[in-house]
């Protein structure tokens, strides 16, 4: 994918949570997932938990009962602003997955775990995903693990269709965007379409292969009807 298109689908993704950070926030104050429940228990009292696309601090639902240091990371300013409302207690800044590297406050090598949910399937390009893998490695301590989460878009029989039309149109050079690349409305809780947003469909083996492109270890993968689940380490 060329530059100037990623770089406008991820001008695409950040407007589109400006627009929608208070729908957002109200929508995700339901019952967490339970998989993340599960993940939550690798968490060890006074771990140092960095949580990269934190949105309205949702996860801490989830580490509430845990003796933890804690950063939350997101690039929009008004999901941060209801996250520090959400849990004021909590620290919470704003930041870009795409330059961590230029950040102070994300100290190298720091993290028992970083928690990446439902963030690298809006992140365009293969050469972008494998640079944010690697940022965030760079960011581990020694033994510590990348929890990360991606819908399970190719499970979705709405989607299902789109996605290998788009397929069939880039093997004929008729696709501006890579194979498995999507475009269409968030909804908000009264099913009202509000703005577009972009998503990177992945499949199990793309993820193998980007986890050994970056270097990294894949300590388990789940798919299920709604989510893949991935743990890496270095």
């Amino acid at each position: 994918m060329k530059t100037e298109k990623a770089q406008k689908l991820l001008e695409l993704v950040r407007n589109n949570y400006q627009d929608i950070a208070v729908d957002f926030d109200a929508t995700r104050k339901k019952e967490i997932w339970p998989e993340i429940r599960i993940f939550v228990e690798k968490v060890k009292a006074g771990d140092n938990i960095l949580d990269l696309g934190c949105g309205n601090g949702r996860l801490l639902e989830a580490l509430k009962e845990k003796d933890i240091k804690y950063l939350g990371v997101d690039n929009s300013l008004e999901l941060i602003s209801l996250a520090k409302n959400n849990y004021p207690s909590q620290k919470f800044i704003v930041g870009d997955i795409l330059a961590l590297n230029n950040n102070a406050e994300i100290i190298a090598g720091a993290y028992d775990l970083i928690f990446c949910l439902a963030v690298l399937q809006h992140i365009p390009s293969k050469e972008l995903r494998i640079k944010v893998l690697k940022d965030m490695s760079a960011k581990l301590k020694s033994g510590g693990e990348m929890i990360i989460s991606n819908w399970n878009l190719w499970a979705n029989k709405k989607y299902r269709p789109q996605l290998i039309k788009n397929y069939f149109l880039k093997l004929i050079g008729r696709n501006e965007f890579d194979a498995n690349d999507l475009i269409f409305p968030w909804k908000n809780s009264r099913g009202e379409e509000k703005t577009n947003r972009y998503y990177h469909a992945f499949a199990e083996k793309e993820l193998k292969n980007l986890a050994r492109t970056a270097e990294l270890q894949v300590v388990f993968l789940k798919k299920d009807k709604y989510n893949l689940w991935l743990v890496l380490k270095k």
